[in-house]
């Protein structure tokens, strides 16, 4: 995270710096300022101030900004002049790790900012923006991450607006800021709603010019590809190879308009373009022929650092199918084995999430995964606005205070709601999400959605008669779609204690794996239910027998235990040979 939003943020100077600025960054010096007025030398200076900090001369930087700073009249300045030096200063304190000195100068700079009478002004936001960001950074550096979050999404809505008053001063703020939410705000849901926007703003500005040979849209153009380029590398860091070929391939057609000809820019998204190719089984051919015209190319131009990547790629690719091969022979060996024995293995899922957060929550979700769950549990609901949000209650009353059901409430207002829970003596907030952005997180921390469907009306499709009715599946299609877009269809797992609808899914999407909730009725007649319909079954731990899990098992079936937190009955349902356990509290690496 680069703590110095300087340039972008600079205030814009009364008087002409052209002269100036080229005399500077060509001696390195500050001209000679005699003859010239009080508001001309200030204004050079502060030139000056920017090409020093920008060449990482700190120490002479802060000479001339404490100068500047604490001068008899420093108060006759432009309060966003001033706000800014302290802006500069914050970023050298930063730089020398003094944190708490940090805090200081921009508790100085918001004073000042504080009587500028302008507050729309672009000069105004920038400064405001920037040094949100930069306090993200100090507190990030204290531990404080919650705090970090919220003052950098704040900071990133202030460069929204400005990007829209004036993309090419300020784009690069924005870019900055969504990166840094790469370290910071852990939900790639909300990372990909900026870069979405600024995609969207930076296209349309870019048609709207059309003209290539115009300097601003180039320069529209450059900022969009390199935006692309980025986040399609980071879908390849998530595995997503089908949204990496999507965003190269964006990437690649804007960059062809800026350049017609093959270059180190268009072999380095190329090269993304085939790592994102070659992550799906039936377009691996086509990757393998991309990267070797890739090769031939990179050797053609001598791009050795290229050269040796494609090479890696081609190695790595040669040697993983050897060692597929190895493990095919060991895996049917395996088979052999395990026929004539019992699995007992058990793999662990996170009921809504875990105890380490408020449940259904980002922190308790995160948690979960890194103490080894497997799968993470949640639960879904649909909001007045048809969006998916994740919380067990049909309301936020137990945990946020407010009883209005989520048909009630648009998404909005679900995700802005604060929430609180007391859990093992530790008090956690957090706010919900929305099942795209549960998700993301699952895809990030490589574990398996478990999703609950609750008694939403979209999904029920239970009648007082018993019989099944189609006319109330509206959300089963936008369901599995959802999770079809995030690449997790043969990985996620659906669960419910309404069974009709888990029967209609796995009639109507074979490929998607799904448990029937069981907390009532007999364990006989789960047995025959499940038996029946070939569907594995998620019961309460107390309906489970050794008698039902061989039953099922025989048949080719699952048996998930819920909820276990006792330890006792965790070995029970272990030695009973159930497939999954979900736990609150019991975990392969428990935290502490």
């Amino acid at each position: 995270m680069n703590s110095l939003l300087l340039e972008p943020s600079f205030p814009q100077l009364s008087n002409d710096m052209t002269i100036a600025k080229a005399q500077i960054e060509s001696s390195g010096v500050m001209p000679a300022t005699d003859g010239l007025n009080r508001e001309v030398i200030h204004d050079m200076t502060m030139t000056y101030a920017l090409y020093l900090l920008r060449n990482s001369r700190n120490d002479e930087a802060a000479e001339v900004i404490d100068g500047m700073t604490y001068a008899d009249d420093a108060g006759m300045m432009p309060a966003v002049d001033n706000a800014w030096l302290w802006l500069a200063r914050m970023s050298l304190y930063v730089l020398d790790g003094d944190n708490m000195l940090a805090l200081g100068a921009a508790e100085n700079a918001l004073r000042l900012l504080a009587d500028v009478h302008n507050k729309k002004g672009e000069d105004f936001l920038g400064l405001i923006g920037s040094l949100l960001y930069n306090l993200a950074y100090v507190h990030n550096a204290l531990g404080d991450n919650s705090r970090a979050a919220k003052e950098l999404t704040k900071a990133q809505k202030i460069f929204e607006r400005l990007v829209k008053k004036n993309e090419n001063r300020f784009s690069a703020l924005l870019l900055y800021s969504v990166e840094a939410s790469a370290s910071i705000i852990k939900s790639r849901a909300k990372q990909m709603k900026v870069f979405a926007h600024y995609q969207s703003m930076t296209e349309l500005y870019t048609n709207e010019l059309k003209d290539t040979k115009n300097a601003k849209a180039r320069e529209a153009l450059e900022n969009l590809v390199d935006t692309l380029g980025h986040e399609g590398n980071i879908m390849l860091e998530m595995g997503n190879g089908r949204d990496a070929v999507k965003y190269f391939t964006k990437a690649l057609r804007y960059q062809k308009k800026l350049n017609d000809t093959m270059g180190l820019k268009e072999l380095d998204l190329s090269i993304g373009l085939a790592k994102g190719l070659h992550r799906l089984v039936n377009r691996r051919t086509a990757a393998e022929q991309l990267l070797e015209s890739l090769l031939l190319f990179a050797n053609k131009i001598g791009a050795e650092p290229e050269i040796k990547e494609i090479e890696n790629i081609i190695n790595n690719k040669n040697k993983n199918f050897n060692i597929m091969t190895l493990l095919k022979s060991i895996f049917t060996v395996a088979i052999v084995l395990l026929s004539s024995i019992a699995v007992n293995a058990q793999l662990i899922v996170g009921h809504r999430g875990s105890v380490w957060g408020v449940e259904n929550t980002e922190a308790a979700f995160i948690n979960g995964a890194k103490a080894g769950a497997w799968g993470l549990e949640c639960d879904i609901h649909t909001t007045k606005d048809g969006a998916f949000v994740i919380c067990h209650d049909g309301n936020m009353k137990r945990l946020g205070g407010t009883d209005k059901g989520f048909t009630e409430l648009n998404v909005a207002e679900v995700l802005a709601t604060p929430l609180k829970e007391t859990r093992l003596g530790v008090t956690y907030v957090g706010h919900l999400m929305t099942l795209g952005e549960y998700l993301d997180l699952c895809v990030e921390q490589n574990v398996v959605p478990v999703i609950e469907i609750k008694g939403d009306q979209c999904f029920n499709i239970h009648t007082e008669s018993g019989n099944p009715a189609a006319d109330n599946l509206t959300g089963v299609p936008a369901l599995i779609d959802l999770i079809t877009r995030k690449g997790l269809i043969d990985k996620a797992v659906i669960i419910s204690f309404m069974p009709e609808t888990i029967e209609y899914i796995h009639k109507n999407y074979p490929k998607v794996q799904v448990q029937v909730l069981a907390g009532d009725k007999t364990t006989d007649y789960w047995q025959k239910w499940c038996l029946k319909r070939k569907i594995d079954l998620d019961a309460v731990w107390s309906l489970i027998t050794p008698e039902l899990v061989n039953a099922l098992h025989k048949a080719g079936l699952k048996v998930n235990a819920w909820t276990v937190d006792d330890p006792k009955v965790f070995q029970k349902m272990k030695d009973y040979g159930v497939d999954f356990i979900t736990t609150n509290t019991i975990f392969p690496k428990p935290l502490k």
